[in-house]
């Protein structure tokens, strides 16, 4: 006999800690794919519009959730770069003109925010800047 415990093989990996399977983000995708793909193509007119906006948020939280931990930490390392304590404070600054002798930079770490936002809100942009 061995010690091999196969009672539970069939089932998703136990990496969602201290849930069980199915994680939030599985249970949002089998919701916007059901939305995607049985239910929208049986809708019409405003009713199948809304259906996509629908589907498209779901799929902009899964990036959300994805993404959270590294976005606050490339956020939090451009705040401490720019001497802020977080967005409000750094808000405040640009308006105080504390950035005015050193505009590039300024530009460049809000360009990343920009960036870390579209990544979320709608990847596809990145796609349509490159291919005109």
């Amino acid at each position: 006999m061995n010690n091999v415990d196969m009672s539970d093989w069939g089932l998703p990996s136990r990496i969602n800690h201290p849930y069980d399977a199915p994680s939030a983000i599985e249970l949002i995708q089998a919701v916007e794919e059901c939305i995607t793909e049985e239910i929208v193509p049986a809708s019409d007119g405003a009713t199948q519009w809304k259906l996509r906006i629908a589907a498209n948020a779901l799929k902009i939280a899964v990036r959300e959730i994805e993404g959270r931990a590294s976005h606050q930490d490339a956020l939090q390392n451009i705040l401490t770069d720019l001497g802020a304590v977080d967005m409000p404070d750094l808000s405040e600054k640009i308006k105080a003109g504390d950035y005015d002798d050193r505009f590039e930079m300024l530009q460049e770490k809000l360009l990343s925010i920009v960036a870390m936002k579209l990544e979320v809100a709608n990847p596809r942009h990145f796609k349509q800047v490159q291919d005109p």
